[in-house]
């Protein structure tokens, strides 16, 4: 009987360290191919990398030599701003009327990204992702006085109609700024400053002498407000922008 026991005890042994043996093969099976899987990913990482660090000195002589920004979008709109001035006795009990000053006037705003600022660029299977810098409005915003159109009425009891136009007038600029920056006029411009990046990037893979762009397919930029990479892209085969 105590043969038999120390008969089953080392079979069970054997069964066991088969079994952490198999075990132990398995996990090291899986993680060689999570190493094959990421030697794989090695090269494409390595050339995002290069390709990225490249660009990023060629933009850095870009900026020196011909300015540090590039013009991406342009948007001409007619902008309205009004200014309400309100008086009143007793708390406003008794109103004493309300002037209304009115400006209306073509407004020309341009966009452009800092070259400066933080770029970045994927490769994957021949699709090239592009961090690019933040849209930014260049300012001060071109008001076309020449179509510019005033108007300014006062309350029944009041008499600064023209004050409240002036005063209205001093701060166009500043307002028209703000709206510049906007999320509905960056919405609006997103699109144009897209290709027009694209384009600009595109121009440069094309002209790298080492021939980068040889087996791209298509380029997809990406702004830093986006959540993830928008689906507009420039293929290779299309014409610039």
């Amino acid at each position: 009987r105590r043969s038999s026991g120390c008969l089953k005890l080392l079979f069970a042994t054997i069964l066991l360290s088969l079994v952490a043996g198999g075990l132990l093969l398995w996990k090291l099976a899986d993680m060689a191919r999570e190493g094959v899987s990421w030697l794989a990913l090695l090269p494409e990482k390595m050339t995002s990398t290069i390709v990225t660090e490249s660009f990023r000195q060629s933009v850095t002589e870009i900026a020196s030599t011909n300015g540090a920004v590039l013009e991406v979008a342009t948007l001409q709109t007619d902008e309205t701003v009004t200014k309400h001035d309100s008086r009143g006795l007793f708390n406003d009990s008794i109103p004493l009327g309300t002037t209304v000053s009115e400006i209306r006037a073509p407004v020309f705003y341009r966009y452009h990204i800092l070259l400066s600022d933080e770029w970045r660029i994927e490769i994957n299977d021949g699709h090239a992702i592009v961090h690019s810098p933040a849209i930014r409005p260049s300012q001060p915003p071109s008001i076309r006085t020449e179509g510019m159109e005033k108007k300014s009425t006062a309350g029944w009891l009041r008499f600064n109609a023209a004050e409240n136009l002036a005063s209205l007038e001093a701060g166009l600029t500043t307002t028209l700024e703000k709206r510049a920056g906007s999320t509905k006029n960056l919405n609006l411009v997103r699109e144009k400053a897209r290709l027009s990046v694209a384009g600009f990037v595109r121009e440069w893979l094309l002209k790298d002498e080492r021939g980068r762009a040889a087996q791209l397919k298509s380029l997809t930029i990406h702004f830093p407000d986006e959540a993830v990479p928008a689906a507009t892209t420039l293929n290779f085969d299309d014409p610039a922008p």
